[in-house]
């Protein structure tokens, strides 16, 4: 897993590409320590370039969720397609999280 975190408008946008499994779960806790400190009300996770997840990584996605839902802040899922799309509606995380193709 790569990530980037950028500041943009309203909402704190992490952009993570590769794969998301439970060999990036250490790296991962710095993406949810940006999202709890960030002075935005919004956290939008892009899966444009995540190739695959697996169940950790979904896991880790819904940490992030109750985290920022701890701050008063919202996580949005954007960009999710294939693989990751299907893995997210498989394991109804989309009824957690919002999520926008």
């Amino acid at each position: 897993m790569d990530y980037k975190i950028e500041q943009g408008g309203d909402a704190l946008k992490v952009y993570i590409s590769g794969v998301l499994t439970f060999d990036d779960h250490e790296r991962f806790k710095s993406v949810v320590k940006a999202i709890s400190a960030s002075a935005s009300a919004t956290a939008e996770i892009d899966l444009t370039e995540t190739k695959m997840i697996d169940s950790a990584g979904i896991g880790m996605l819904l940490l992030a969720n109750d985290r920022a839902k701890k701050a008063g802040k919202e996580v949005r899922l954007t960009g999710a397609s294939g693989h990751v799309l299907k893995v997210i509606q498989l394991s109804k995380v989309d009824e957690i999280i919002p999520v926008a193709s």
